[in-house]
């Protein structure tokens, strides 16, 4: 096996559960995000070359690509999109165990739907992943306070959607464990703000 293979395995090793998990929380179908993710490494693979090596930027890079993939999903005109509530039910406790209150979920699922999809990977990135602006910046191409103005933004549209669906975004605290859950830090969004 050559070097360049092995540094691969290690990046797919170290990385792999972080993307599924985004892609996951994206698509909300577990098959879905397993094609995905297989696609974005395929795509991080034959581009392994290409890439301009900097620390903390590998991340960024697996990031980047598994956004423009679930992205292009959602373009696809097949099927509708919206998850199978009698087949995610199943997949996303054995998934997202943490997720216990797996109908607030998929109905907080379709709400990040309605929002545009750079709104949705914010919102996903910083609230459910818990990256900071700083590491997202890269991802999104977007400077991080610009992305800290549009996370208050894509949260008020959020909480409009959640609304508009008869949804108390107060009842999601619960949906969203302490891992999960904003970090309490001088430069995020304030807790009450969240969805």
């Amino acid at each position: 096996m050559t070097d360049a293979r092995q540094r691969f395995d290690r990046i797919y090793d170290r990385h792999f559960e972080a993307i599924f998990r985004y892609v996951l929380r994206r698509v909300a179908n577990v098959a879905e995000a397993e094609d995905l993710t297989a696609q974005t490494f395929y795509r991080a693979l034959r581009g392994y070359w290409r890439f301009r090596w900097t620390d903390g930027n590998v991340s960024a890079w697996l990031y980047r690509i598994a956004t423009n993939e679930v992205n292009s999903h959602f373009r696809r005109p097949r099927r509708e999109r919206g998850p199978d509530p009698s087949t995610v039910t199943v997949e996303l406790r054995d998934a997202e165990n943490q997720l216990a209150v797996h109908r607030l979920y998929l109905d907080l699922h379709r709400a990040l739907r309605a929002l545009d999809p750079a709104d949705q990977a914010l919102i996903v990135l910083r609230y459910f992943e818990q990256k900071p602006y700083d590491e997202i910046a890269p991802i999104l191409r977007r400077r991080p306070g610009t992305l800290a103005m549009r996370a208050n933004r894509a949260l008020k549209k959020l909480k409009n959607e959640l609304q508009q669906r008869g949804i108390d975004h107060e009842e999601l605290r619960g949906i969203l464990t302490p891992a999960e859950r904003p970090r309490s830090t001088g430069r995020n969004i304030p807790a009450q703000a969240a969805p």
